[in-house]
């Protein structure tokens, strides 16, 4: 999953960029300028690495014009293109057993980023998050893989489910009607994440493509194909601890318990790997940071506790540690090399 140390992505969606352009009126090869692919390359099962996954849809949007190209491109799939996870989730009995599948497995699909789901009162939230360093048009991603979320989660329960709303975890667009009308429900930016929200009841919704039989032979041969069991320690935890922070348990425990190991057998195997739980969790704290900084107009106070910051001056004195800044200064300095 890795080249070089480089973090890949699984091209699944992304292969229908190319055709997307082309109705656009925009040349394929312009927007994969620069990249160690090209359009031919974009096969849904290729692997590319994730930065440069992320790099082809700002390039898209450049070259379209259009900052909601993610978002249209997203909105032409839904689980079906996620390769033989879909296919699994396509015959789940419910739509709950399909999204507690994906997450199972879809780190052998990206190492960038992490889906999760987690409860939130009557409702659920179905979650991406990326955990690599800041990318341009990390935007597009995020509207992407929002589509496909809404797309999967109305597919696999027949039309029955309902989204309450979508959170998006950056400034709204000029015109933020083209989100409404792709997804279908109330939009919500500059939020601390990226989301769509449903009734919880709706994960129990039986799918109306569930076959027992299938589920179970491809879901056997799904396991023996991805082998995600015994990746490494600090792998998984980096891929685990965003929907902690979410939620606002990322003790040592906490993710111990989410990745079926003893504390101890967790703290041992990242020693192992020459780092250790803290180090890890400050560095995906200030990619976090640094990210809601750069895409959100989100008050720094309300940063610190989404990143579970007891107070707002622990926050301010551990970024600056991190970046030699305050977060303040930190987001200025972003602002004004984006422009």
């Amino acid at each position: 999953m890795t080249l070089h140390n480089v973090p890949l992505q699984r091209v699944a969606g992304l292969s229908g960029a190319p055709a997307l352009l082309r109705e656009l009126g925009a040349d394929p090869r312009d927007a994969c300028a620069g990249l160690s692919f090209g359009p031919d390359d974009l096969q849904p099962d290729a692997m590319i690495p994730f930065g440069e996954a992320v790099q082809l849809l700002a390039n898209c949007e450049r070259v379209t014009g259009l900052e909601h190209f993610g978002l249209i491109l997203g909105a032409r799939h839904d689980h079906l293109s996620l390769g033989p996870i879909g296919q699994v989730m396509h015959v789940a009995p419910t739509l709950g057993d399909a999204i507690r599948d994906y997450i199972r497995v879809q780190i052998g699909l990206s190492r960038g980023a992490a889906v999760y789901s987690y409860p939130i009162g009557d409702d659920v939230a179905f979650g991406f998050g990326i955990y690599a360093r800041h990318h341009p048009g990390v935007r597009q991603a995020y509207g992407f893989t929002m589509a496909v979320a809404a797309n999967l989660v109305r597919a696999l329960t027949g039309g029955k489910a309902d989204l309450v709303e979508v959170l998006l975890c950056h400034r709204p667009p000029a015109d933020p009607s083209h989100f409404e009308r792709a997804l279908g429900t109330r939009i919500r930016f500059d939020q601390y994440q990226s989301c769509v929200v449903f009734s919880r009841a709706d994960l129990k919704r039986p799918n109306p493509n569930a076959h027992a039989a299938r589920y179970e032979k491809l879901s056997a041969q799904l396991a023996a194909m991805m082998q995600v069991d015994g990746l490494d320690a600090a792998v998984l935890l980096r891929h685990r601890i965003k929907p902690l922070l979410m939620q606002g348990d990322f003790s040592l425990d906490a993710v111990a318990r989410q990745l079926e190991m003893h504390p101890r057998t967790l703290n041992r195997r990242l020693l192992e790997g020459g780092t250790s739980f803290i180090a890890i969790r400050d560095e995906m704290r200030f990619r976090l940071a640094q990210e809601l900084l750069a895409l959100t107009d989100l008050p720094v106070g309300d940063i610190a506790a989404a990143l579970s910051f007891s107070a707002h001056g622990n926050f301010v004195r551990a970024f600056r540690r991190w970046a030699g800044v305050t977060p303040t200064e930190w987001r200025s300095n972003a602002m004004t090399l984006a422009r």
